[in-house]
């Protein structure tokens, strides 16, 4: 009995390895994350690293990487996270959110006390039905010509996401700390918020 039982723990075990390697081979392909970024990433936490930096010509860069990982499936998960006109009831610190399907524009007005003042975004993107490989890019603001992806894949019974966004352009007043606090912080706790909702 106690030889079946530990042959039982070797398939489970090898079977575990095999999911973290799957799921480790899919952010590395994109991002580079550690092992124990996978755990956290598998407990449901929401890792985001963003970089600002200054360049000759009065340039400024942005880039940005957020990987996520839901525990329910993908069809209940993208069905809830996307439903854009909701956000502004879902996340505290969105106070308007619109979205013309016609012209695929979500327009969101944010505040929060880190946020060096109170913004209104503009976003050209798709809302996803099903995993895939979705664009967006910022047509306006301080941000203007920022582009972006997100990926969506199954894994297992949980729904995996990766995104990223890069931005450079005329240096903005806005020191380039205060860009990766509150881009790392509100986007952390924002897709906290919207992962709370799916049931």
């Amino acid at each position: 009995m106690k030889l079946f039982t530990y042959f039982f723990l070797f398939l489970f075990s090898e079977s575990l390895l095999a999911r973290d390697v799957e799921l480790s081979k899919f952010y590395n392909k994109y991002w580079k994350v550690t092992n124990k970024s996978i755990e956290y990433i598998k407990a449901g936490e929401i890792i985001v690293d963003s970089s600002v930096d200054n360049h000759k010509g009065n340039l400024q860069s942005f880039e940005m990487h957020v990987a996520a990982m839901h525990k329910k499936s993908c069809t209940k998960a993208i069905r809830k996270l996307f439903m854009y006109e909701n956000y502004d009831d879902w996340v505290s610190f969105i106070k308007s959110s619109t979205y013309i399907k016609k012209n695929k524009l979500l327009t969101i007005k944010a505040n929060h006390i880190l946020l060096p003042f109170p913004m209104v975004v503009h976003i050209i993107v798709d809302r996803p039905k099903t995993p895939g490989i979705y664009h967006f890019s910022f047509p306006t603001g301080i941000f203007k010509g920022l582009i972006g992806k997100f990926i969506i894949i199954d894994h297992n019974s949980s729904c995996a996401f990766y995104a990223e966004s890069h931005w450079k352009g005329k240096k903005t007043k806005i020191p380039n700390f205060v860009v990766e606090l509150f881009s790392e912080t509100l986007t952390k706790l924002g897709g906290e918020l919207l992962f709370r909702k799916v049931k």
